[in-house]
C-alpha cells in the first residue's frame, strides 16, 4: 500500500525536513528538478523545443531548475514565467537569478499572444500542491494554450489547477500526459476529475522522509499489486471445507445473471463451496452454467426453515445481487437479519435497497458485515445527491464506514474501501470496461470469497480492498482483450484465476 498525504500534510513533512533535519528548501528543489530531468530521458522526451511554464511560487523554482539542467546538457529550453516577479518566492527567484546567469532564455510572459509558435515538450511548473484559488486571467489563457499546443506536456508535482487533496478542477487546469509527483501519493491525482488531467503518475523521492507518527496518522492509502503478497498460500493440506462455505442470497424470479456472476466469482476466488439460495426458476439455469455449486431454492409459498439450515452450513454470506425489492425479498432479508447468528456478511445491492427503504431493519445488524453500494445505492442510504457522493467519495465513505461501524466499499471510478477505525483504500485499478451490468455482481463474489478466507487476519490491506484491486485489474485485462467496449461482465470471470491463489 502507498500512504497518500496531504498538501498540508506535505507541507509539514517539507518543514521538518528543512528545519529539523537540516536540508534546506533549495537543496529539495535541486532533487525535485533532477528526478524530473531523469524521467525526461527516460521516456526519450524529444527536448529539440522545450518550452518550461513557471509560476511565482516554489513549483516555478522546480520548473526553473529543470529548465538549468536540461540546459547544461545542451538542450533546446527556453522559460516562459507567468505571474508578477514582486510575488516570487525566496526559492523560485533564486533560480530565476541563477538562470539569467547561465544565458537561458526567461520570457515573462505578459500576454498569450506571446506563447510560442512551436515546441516538441511542454513542462507545467505553473502551480504545485498550494493552490485554493480559482484560476483566471492570463493564467487560465496559459493553461488553456497548453491544452491546445499539441505536444507532450509533463507536470511537476501536481497538474496546475487541480486541487491537491479533491482532484478538483479550480476553473482552469493543465491535461498532462505525465505527472512527475514527489515524496508520496496526492489524492488529487487519483481521483476524478484530477486523474483525467494527470495522465500517467509517477512518485519519485527526493529525501523528505515521511516520519513513524505521520505513518501512524495516515488515513488514506493507495491498494497496488504488491499487497497481495501479504495473502498467505493456499494450504496443500486443506479441503473443500476448510477453504470455507459461502451462501449466496440472490437471484430473484425475473432475475438470475447476478446470482450465477456472483456464485462464480466467490467459486473462483478460492473457497471451497458455494450454495446459491435463490427462485426456483434459477436453478435449471445455474444447475446448467455452474454445476459445482449447491443450489436451495424457494418460491411464493416461501418459509424461513430453509434459510436458518443454510445459514447453519454457512461460514459468510453474501446477500443482495439481483434479490429484488419486492415483498417476498423484504420477508428474506428481514428473517436473515432477525435470524440469531454471527456469519459475516457481505450487503450488496437489492439489500442495500431494501436497507434503504426499511431502515428499521438496520437496527438489527449486531453481526460482522460489510457493504458495498455504489453512488444511488449510497445516496438512498444516506440521503446524500448522487453529485455530491461522487465528489466526495472518500469523506462519505469514511463517515458511512464509522456510522455502521461496518467496512463500506463506495464503488465508483475510483472506488473507496473504508474502515471504521478512519482509514480508507484508495482503488486505482480498472478501467470503463467496468462500466456494465453485472460486473458489480462479480465485485460483491469475489469480496465475499475473499472475506471468508482471509477476514480473520491481521493483513496491512483489508481483503475487501484487495478484491476491489482484483476485480479492477480484471476489468483491464478484459478491455486489453475484447475492447472496453464490448467487456461482458462474464468477461472477468476469465481473469481471475491469474489474481486468486
Amino acid at each position: 500500500m502507498i500512504p497518500v498525504l496531504t498538501d498540508k500534510e506535505l507541507r509539514e513533512a517539507d518543514r521538518r525536513t528543512s528545519e529539523e533535519i537540516g536540508i534546506p528548501s533549495l537543496v529539495l528543489m535541486e532533487r525535485a528538478a533532477a528526478e524530473v530531468v531523469r524521467v525526461l530521458y527516460e521516456q526519450n522526451a524529444d527536448l529539440s523545443e522545450t518550452a518550461v511554464f513557471c509560476g511565482t511560487g516554489n513549483n516555478g523554482g522546480d520548473g526553473a531548475a529543470v529548465a538549468r539542467m536540461l540546459a547544461e546538457r545542451g538542450e533546446n529550453v527556453h522559460v516562459y514565467v507567468v505571474g508578477d516577479e514582486t510575488h516570487f518566492s525566496d526559492q523560485m527567484r533564486t533560480q530565476v537569478n541563477i538562470l539569467q546567469k547561465c544565458s537561458v532564455s526567461v520570457i515573462h510572459l505578459t500576454d498569450v499572444s506571446d506563447f510560442p509558435c512551436h515546441c516538441t515538450l511542454i513542462i507545467d511548473a505553473l502551480f504545485g500542491i498550494g493552490i485554493h484559488r480559482p484560476v483566471e486571467g492570463i493564467l487560465a489563457d496559459v493553461m488553456d494554450r497548453i491544452n491546445r499546443a499539441g505536444a507532450p506536456v509533463i507536470s511537476v508535482d501536481m497538474p496546475s489547477g487541480i486541487h491537491t487533496n479533491s482532484g478538483a478542477c479550480h476553473g482552469a487546469a493543465v491535461s498532462a500526459d505525465l505527472t512527475v509527483t514527489f515524496t508520496a501519493a496526492k489524492a488529487g491525482l487519483y481521483l476524478y476529475p484530477g486523474a483525467d488531467y494527470a495522465g500517467h503518475v509517477m512518485i519519485r523521492k527526493i529525501g523528505i522522509p515521511i516520519s513513524e507518527e505521520m505513518m501512524d496518522s495516515c488515513r488514506l492509502f493507495l491498494t497496488e499489486e504488491d499487497d497481495l503478497k501479504e495473502l498467505p498460500p493456499r494450504d496443500e493440506w486443506g479441503n473443500k471445507g476448510s477453504f470455507g462455505k459461502v451462501l449466496v442470497i440472490a437471484g430473484s424470479e425475473d432475475m438470475v445473471g447476478a446470482a450465477y456472476l456472483s456464485a462464480a466469482a466467490c467459486l473462483m476466488s478460492g473457497v471451497g463451496m458455494v450454495r446459491v439460495y435463490t427462485h426456483e426458476k434459477n436453478r435449471n439455469v445455474i444447475a446448467a452454467r455452474l454445476p459445482e455449486a449447491l443450489i436451495t431454492t424457494y418460491d411464493s409459498n416461501w418459509t424461513p426453515t430453509s434459510l436458518q439450515r443454510d445459514l447453519n452450513w454457512a461460514d459468510t454470506v453474501l446477500i443482495g445481487p439481483g434479490l429484488g425489492t419486492g415483498e417476498l425479498s423484504k420477508k428474506i432479508l428481514t428473517a436473515f437479519m432477525h435470524t440469531n447468528h454471527t456469519l459475516p456478511t457481505v450487503f450488496d445491492a437489492d439489500a442495500l435497497n431494501l436497507l434503504a427503504a426499511h431502515p428499521d431493519l438496520l437496527k438489527e445488524l449486531d453481526f460482522p458485515a460489510s457493504a458495498t453500494p455504489h453512488p444511488g445505492e449510497m445516496s438512498r442510504l444516506s440521503g446524500i445527491s448522487i453529485p455530491d457522493i461522487r465528489n466526495n467519495i472518500i469523506t462519505v465513505a469514511r463517515r458511512a464506514a464509522q456510522e455502521m461501524r461496518r467496512t463500506v466499499v463506495l464503488k465508483d471510478a475510483r472506488t473507496v474501501t473504508a474502515l471504521p477505525d478512519g482509514r480508507c483504500f484508495l482503488n486505482t485499478s480498472g478501467c470503463s470496461a467496468l462500466s456494465t451490468a453485472g460486473t458489480g455482481d462479480v465485485l460483491a463474489g469475489i469480496t465475499a470469497a475473499f472475506g471468508c478466507r482471509y477476514g480473520k487476519l491481521d493483513l496491512p490491506v483489508p481483503p475487501e480492498a484487495l478484491a476491489v484491486w482484483i476485480h479492477g485489474r480484471c476489468g483491464e485485462k478484459a478491455a486489453e482483450k475484447y475492447s472496453a467496449s464490448s467487456v461482458k461482465a462474464s468477461d472477468l470471470l476469465e481473469f481471475l484465476p491469474h489474481y486468486t491463489n
